[in-house]
């Protein structure tokens, strides 16, 4: 398929992830970029939490069913706003040429994002090489299976036996309303699905930010689209890496998420939200981050601490003047003992142990991982030097000013965060990272939350003083043509740098042994003998050679979903005794009860220096032993039946 061509389901993933949420968000009195940027929040947490209760109700997920509660939704959405119109109006429209330079200011985005992801990816169908890919692409195979979308039970994959467990399914549950809808693979949605996620969600996130931040400024929106997508941590690192698509689709709303903190806080300039609206919203952002992914919610708490701490600040000294000191400070208290005793119980909790003990070796040093943050080269990404300096002469325009001061507590301590994970990592400091697995790749991805803002303030700053010289110049020009030099003297936001990201884990694999998860050898394989594996049989086969990958590509389920997950006793037997089916009675007894019918031999192994690889001697390739029986080869690549246990 060609780019061209993927068009369509491009146009799809932005009608799924945009679309529903709209109706919603335009029907509760919200307009311009505020009820865009949140449109995707509701979007997220309504899909998330319907397919939640189906799966308890047992009604099966499908296109038609999210439609029509979409549809209700709204409709009462905007009975509701009409009740109360003389209580809570809507929100007045921001002025046209402030939603026309927002949405224009995005076309530049969009154009590099895509030269980005296209050079990138390779090809629409390509595969993400990495580990964690193989878990979301059977997890959408498991909901079109299945059709239980829940993310209750998501964890488990559907495995005979095995009890469902909680894995956040925002993300596999969108991109199985692109497949039904389309027809498409899965790989392809999965594609198209991130790319939209990176290049439209994460830019109107950041807009709106931008636009609570600093109000009604055409400037502000003109360049906030195009800035955004010029950091590496975030969205490419998160779109390379993992690979974490549900960090990815969560961390794309964390900005407009915390422009509703912002909003709450009465912070924002200009509010295009309005308290009461922002009270509303809040419960359903907590589904949207947590259902996306929990790690989200917890950067969303950790950079909400600074805006909540001015409020309350702003108000005690308000309270003061009216003789009321001793209510700000009891405030002040009980907001620092909630605080406390939520950090305590999350850091002490058994819910939360596995993630917060999760062990990331440290790779580099303390002065260095500072450097890398001030160089916005976490990760060992290229320095990002111009962009850097934006980001440190923002910083300097926020301290200036009293109420952006939140903006620069939240981007060091999201700072402090990575330096934790990147160079420490002790069990004090997981106390700290662990609500993000002690991971660096993820607590990166927080710090162009409030970086993009600073940029935009240095952006704002300069072109006050270019005006200076040019009174009579448009602001909004002026900032464009700012924005022009930057892209010039970055080679376009820095697009080689984050192609190559990108190509990491798509094209580059390629040719390298033990890089990637499958080859187009081992794909065209696959392709032909689909129709020789009947549907509903299992194939067994060692998920490490390429072979895990039938149920997402081909639609033919497989013994074990992942490279690594919990499994049943029948799943390890065969592991261990396939091999011996002729002679083992048990194994025939185990493979029944999982229903597998056939064996596939695979290549050479992903990561064949794994010990999970070696974990697998039962299907090993059979050769002339009884029980099995050859039906189709090319070359290493082979598919038996297993005639030991026909019934």
């Amino acid at each position: 398929m060609s780019w061209f061509g993927a068009v369509p389901i491009g146009l799809t993933c932005v009608g799924w992830l945009i679309v529903p949420g709209l109706l919603v968000t335009y029907g509760a009195g919200l307009r311009g970029v505020a009820a865009w940027a949140t449109a995707p929040i509701v979007t997220v947490a309504v899909a998330a939490a319907l397919a939640v209760v189906a799966g308890k109700l047992g009604i099966p997920w499908s296109v038609p069913l999210v439609v029509a509660v979409f549809v209700v939704l709204a409709v009462l959405t905007a009975g509701v706003a009409f009740l109360v119109r003389h209580r809570a109006p809507a929100r007045d429209a921001d002025p046209r040429p402030l939603t026309a330079a927002a949405l224009l200011g995005l076309v530049p985005a969009a154009i590099l994002g895509a030269i980005t992801v296209a050079n990138g990816f390779g090809e629409p169908d390509s595969l993400s090489e990495t580990f964690d890919a193989v878990f979301h692409y059977n997890a959408v195979a498991s909901i079109l299976d299945s059709r239980d979308a829940s993310s209750l039970t998501l964890g488990s994959l559907g495995t005979p036996g095995l009890p469902g467990t909680f894995y956040p399914g925002a993300w596999h549950d969108l991109v199985s309303l692109v497949v039904l809808s389309t027809g498409t693979a899965i790989p392809v949605a999965t594609n198209l699905f991130a790319a939209t996620v990176a290049l439209l969600i994460w830019p109107l996130s950041c807009l709106f930010l931008a636009r609570q931040v600093f109000g009604r400024s055409t400037a502000a929106m003109a360049v906030t689209g195009v800035l955004s997508l010029g950091f590496g941590a975030y969205p490419w690192g998160l779109l390379s890496f993992g690979v974490l698509w549900p960090n990815l689709l969560g961390m794309s709303m964390a900005p407009a998420a915390l422009a509703v903190v912002v909003s709450l806080c009465g912070l924002a300039r200009d509010d295009a939200l309005g308290r009461g609206r922002a009270w509303l919203l809040l419960p359903v952002t907590a589904v949207a981050l947590a259902l996306g992914h929990p790690n989200v919610l917890f950067s969303l708490i950790v950079l909400s601490i600074f805006p909540v701490a001015t409020a309350l600040i702003r108000r005690t000294i308000r309270l003061r003047r009216e003789n009321r000191l001793w209510r700000g400070v009891c405030e002040i208290l009980v907001a620092v003992a909630i605080f406390l005793l939520g950090w305590w119980w999350a850091a002490t909790t058994p819910a939360f142990a596995k993630v917060r003990t999760f062990y990331w070796a440290p790779f580099t040093g303390r002065a260095n991982a500072i450097g890398q943050v001030l160089r916005n080269a976490t990760n060992n990404y290229d320095s990002l030097w111009l962009l850097s300096a934006l980001v440190l002469l923002g910083v300097g325009v926020c301290l200036w000013k009293s109420g952006l001061r939140w903006l620069v507590a939240g981007e060091v301590v999201a700072g402090v965060l990575y330096v934790l994970s990147a160079a420490v990592n002790t069990p004090s400091t997981q106390k700290f990272t662990g609500y993000w697995y002690n991971d660096s790749h993820r607590l990166a991805a927080v710090v162009p939350i409030t970086a993009v803002p600073l940029v935009v303030a240095a952006v704002l700053l300069l072109t006050t003083v270019v005006r200076r010289g040019l009174p009579k110049a448009s602001p909004v020009l002026v900032a464009a043509g700012l924005v022009v030099v930057i892209l010039a003297a970055t080679g376009g936001l820095y697009v080689r740098s984050h192609i190559s990201v990108l190509a990491g884990h798509y094209t580059e694999p390629a040719g390298v042994p033990g890089r990637r998860l499958i080859d187009p050898r081992e794909r065209a394989f696959f392709d032909h003998i689909r129709n020789e594996i009947p549907a509903g049989v299992r194939v067994a086969g060692n998920p490490w050679d390429g072979s895990v990958l039938l149920w997402a590509l081909e639609d033919r389920k497989t013994v074990f979903g992942h490279l690594d997950i919990a499994t049943t006793p029948d799943q390890d037997y065969l592991a261990a005794h396939l091999i011996d089916a002729a002679t083992d009675p048990k194994v025939c007894e185990a493979a029944n009860r999982l229903q597998v019918g056939y064996l596939v031999i695979g290549e050479t192994p992903f990561s064949p220096d794994s010990a999970g690889v070696k974990e697998y001697p039962g299907f090993a390739d059979p050769g002339s032993r009884p029980g099995f029986q050859l039906v189709d080869a090319d070359g290493p690549l082979k598919l038996y039946r297993l005639t030991a246990c026909a019934r």
